[in-house]
């Protein structure tokens, strides 16, 4: 996939953004008024940040492509962002109104041998495991989920799911997000995934 050169970031608390998720935002804030218009005349893209302490952000965040947007009479829009990429942030371009950055991209570029994917489905098999275990209340809407995970043969796209829609700590989360390497990511879901009770 080809990104865009430079795309605004949104910061927001308790918020990592993973690829393969839809992430519903309500754009209220004059700045973030000004960065979604922009994108909707370019890319139609913009990252999200984790709000780390001091509110900086993180130096990695989700970039996605906005679905859809309805402006309201007010100004305000509500749209729905698709989860592209993980994407570092380090380049900013611009910090005010809002964070411009030149996202590079965070892929695990490594030739996986034979005995990397044996581990993987071993792995994989250990968190499904884990998640049948989970109580979850059916107002959580997460009961189709893991029914669908179950038959899910790209395991990027279940370390993305896996951890967006079931760890609840942002720190545990913004972890799995940065790490490059996806037998590591596998094996960090998997403890994370073990101790939720």
């Amino acid at each position: 996939m080809t990104l865009p050169e430079q795309v605004g970031v949104m910061v927001l608390p308790q918020t990592v953004f993973f690829p393969h998720h839809l992430l519903p935002l309500r754009i209220f804030e004059p700045r973030y008024r000004e960065m979604l218009a922009q994108a909707l005349e370019g890319s139609r893209m913009f990252a999200v940040a984790l709000e780390q302490p001091q509110k900086r952000p993180s130096r990695v965040g989700g970039l996605g492509l906005i679905r859809s947007c309805v402006t309201q009479p007010d100004g305000t829009s509500n749209l729905i962002l698709q989860g592209l990429a993980r994407v570092r942030l380090d380049h900013l371009v611009q910090v005010r109104p809002y964070m411009i950055a030149a996202p590079e991209p965070i892929e695990d570029t490594r030739p996986q041998p034979p005995a990397d994917l044996v581990v993987h489905d071993a792995l994989v098999a250990k968190i499904l495991e884990h998640l049948e275990k989970i109580e979850i209340p059916p107002e959580a809407g997460l009961g189709e989920m893991k029914k669908f995970l179950r038959h899910l043969e790209d395991h990027h796209a279940l370390v993305d799911l896996v951890a967006g829609c079931f760890l609840r700590d942002p720190a545990n989360r913004q972890k799995i997000l940065e790490t490059a390497c996806l037998t590591e990511r596998l094996r960090l879901l998997c403890q994370q995934i073990s101790e939720i009770k």
